[in-house]
């Protein structure tokens, strides 16, 4: 499973929440793909306005073929929702580290 983590410096809280947050827009979009697994939303308590999201996927194979299939609708989306945000940071695409037993 591979996680792909982003930081926002939001604007609107409630509209980013919505767009953002489980059951939102972009988590709507992802979950017709095969591989997705889902979305969390963190909201930073020391830091009004910052928010970490997490996109969950079965694999980078499975969401870069979600990407490439959907390129022109993912672009307008983040096109619509640009404005929600002052900053995006991406820290990366970042997998979990277990021992299976």
């Amino acid at each position: 499973m591979i996680a792909l983590v982003f930081s926002y410096e939001v604007r609107d809280a409630e509209a980013f929440e919505r767009a953002y947050g489980t059951g939102g827009d972009w988590e709507e979009f992802f979950r017709s793909a095969r591989g997705f697994v889902g979305t969390e939303l963190l909201r930073d308590v020391e830091q009004p306005g910052r928010y970490l999201v997490i996109d969950r996927w079965e694999s980078p194979e499975a969401y870069n073929a979600f990407a490439n299939e959907n390129r022109d609708e993912y672009m307008r989306r983040v096109d619509d929702t640009r404005f929600l945000y002052d900053q995006e940071l991406r820290f990366g695409t970042f997998e979990n580290v277990w021992q299976s037993e």
